[in-house]
């Protein structure tokens, strides 16, 4: 892994994650889904504090918070 522990972590999926969004979800009346990413995290520990703070501090009804994960795309394999 080397130099891999600096810039990024690994899951054992072996998917390379550089870090962490913020993701805010909202629950529209008519049933919309929206969602706004507000930061981005080196380590999912900042991000799961600050969403835990904007759930306890600025979120109404309908409004929650979740941390994903910055990977790299997935490569397309050849099907030739």
């Amino acid at each position: 892994m080397g130099r891999c522990v600096v810039l990024c972590t690994e899951r054992k999926s072996r998917k390379m994650i550089y870090g962490y969004y913020l993701i805010m979800v909202m629950m529209l009346p008519t049933g919309d889904v929206h969602s706004e990413t507000l930061d981005w995290y080196f380590t999912p520990y900042e991000c799961i504090e600050d969403a835990q703070y904007h759930h306890e501090n600025e979120s109404q009804l309908g409004v929650g918070y979740v941390c994903i994960e910055d990977v790299l795309p997935p490569e397309e394999k050849d099907n030739g």
